[in-house]
Formats: structure tokens, sequence, C-alpha cells
């Protein structure tokens, strides 16, 4: 078991740790920041280059774009995250997309330790919009849930797997991104989400459990205005993929029509589309 995360017999954890001992792996080691500058210039280069050549309303230069790539990946060096630049630039490209929107309103759903909460935060404050983050911050709740991943690997979440205690994201924050934009909503999101009643306009999904992540959907997506998107980083899950290709669940559960999703069946970050106009009588 890794970090609350329990994987099949085919996992090797005794591998891990004995790499683990050789090298350090941890924030700001120098295999960290290696790590970084590799998948720069390899799994992340494209998705960098597409971000580099972008247009966006503010006019923002190839300078600023650079800044924010650097600060990222100072992110990524001083924080632990489960996400790569490439899905943090794609989240980011629709936020500036809709930079300048009244009223701009982007939703995290799952914070872990904060690495990519204090990049939201970072574009989020570029876009002149507002970050709400929702999160236990006591890690995965109990759960018998039973995963498998796209290849076919069983998983399991343990109870407190990912946890980030609010007042140290709330500090990773104000040191690596923008506090001044965030606004943190704690507690399970059968809980917190039922009193959340703003439009939305980008949220970001990374919440592992699939009664999670139909909560979020339930209580997100029929809030998505115009030209939003919802990221889901629960596509490594078979799960997540099932349950996004169910029409009875968006007609039945979400009360619309289902939308168009882009990654379904192959990728690990899914990208949700407002539905069409109109609900559906449940």
């Amino acid at each position: 078991m890794t970090y609350g995360v329990s994987m099949g017999p085919e996992a090797d954890p005794e591998r891990w740790r004995s790499e683990r001992r050789l090298f350090r792996r941890g924030p700001d080691t120098s295999f960290r920041k290696l790590q970084s500058i590799k998948f720069l210039l390899t799994r992340d280069r494209a998705a960098v280059g597409r971000f580099l050549r972008a247009r966006y309303p503010l006019g923002l230069g190839v300078r600023d774009r650079l800044s924010l790539v650097r600060s990222f990946i100072g992110v990524t060096n001083a924080v632990r995250g489960y996400h790569t630049l490439a899905e943090l630039l794609t989240v980011s490209d629709r936020v500036l997309r809709l930079a300048g929107r009244p009223g701009l309103t982007v939703v995290e759903a799952g914070a872990g330790s904060g690495s990519s909460t204090a990049k939201l935060s970072l574009v989020t404050e570029i876009a002149g919009g507002r970050l709400i983050v929702f999160d236990t911050f006591r890690g995965i709740p109990e759960n018998d849930e039973q995963h498998h991943l796209l290849d076919g690997r069983p998983l399991r979440f343990a109870r407190g797997a990912f946890r980030g205690r609010l007042g140290a994201v709330r500090r990773r924050v104000a040191r690596h991104g923008a506090i001044g934009v965030c606004e943190f909503r704690k507690g399970l999101f059968e809980e917190t989400l039922p009193q959340f009643d703003s439009l939305v306009d980008v949220a970001l999904l990374d919440v592992d459990l699939l009664s999670s992540t139909r909560t979020c959907l339930r209580h997100l997506h029929p809030r998505l205005r115009t030209g939003g998107r919802i990221f889901s980083q629960d596509g490594h899950l078979r799960a997540t993929h099932e349950l996004l290709a169910d029409e009875a669940f968006w007609r039945g559960f979400v009360g619309h029509e289902p939308p168009r999703i882009h990654g379904l069946d192959e990728a690990k970050l899914l990208e949700i589309e407002a539905s069409p106009p109109g609900r559906v009588d449940a």
C-alpha cells in the first residue's frame, strides 16, 4: 500500500520502498527536480507547446505563459501532487479562454496536498476569477469500493488516502499560489455541494471514489455555464468511464441529457462539456 492506495498482487511495494531508500523522492529533492525537467522535455512537451501558442482574451504574452509554466513546475517540485503538467495546462487553457467573464468561478473537488490548488489559484487570479475548493481535508472517507485500472489491475482507496489538512493546504497555497482568490469548503461532498448555489465555469474533479464522482456531477454539472467544462482526473479508473458513458446516469440522476465527453475509454483526464439546454424529468 502506498499513500493509502492498495493495488493488486502483481504490484511490487518492496521494490518501491527499496528504490525510495536509494533515491529520496519527496518534495524539494534533486530527484523531483530532475524528473520535472525530464517530463518537460518528453511527456509534457507537446502540451507546453500548445499552451504557448494559444490565444487568450487577455492577450497573455509568451513571457507571461512561460512564467506560469515555471511556477507550475516550482509547485510540482515543492508539493506532492498526483497530476501531470500537461493535465493542469489543459485545465488552465479552458480557464484562460473564459478570462474576464463576469463572476468567473473555478471549482476544485479534491485538493489533496494542495499542489493542484496552488496552480489553479495562479491561473484563476490571472483570469480574474475565484477558486472554490471542496475537500474533507481528512483524506478519502470510509468506503467499500473496489476498483480496476483501465488495464485491469485492481485498486482500492483506503480511508485517509491523499490526506491534506486544511491548515497545511492553506499555507502551501499562500506560499506557492494566490491564496486571495481561494475559498475553502471543508466536509464531505454530499454535505457541502448541495449548499453551493453559484454557476460554474470550470471544475476539476480528483475524487477517486465513484460515489464522490456521482455527487460532484449531480451538483456541479447542472450549474455549468455555456462554454464551461468539468474535468475529471479519475479516468485511470474503469468505473469512471462506465459511469460517464451511462445515459441513464445523466438523465435519471443528474437530470440532463448526456453531454459530450472527450477521452472516454482512453484518457486519464476526461473533459465534460455542458449539456444541451433544458432538463430531463427524472
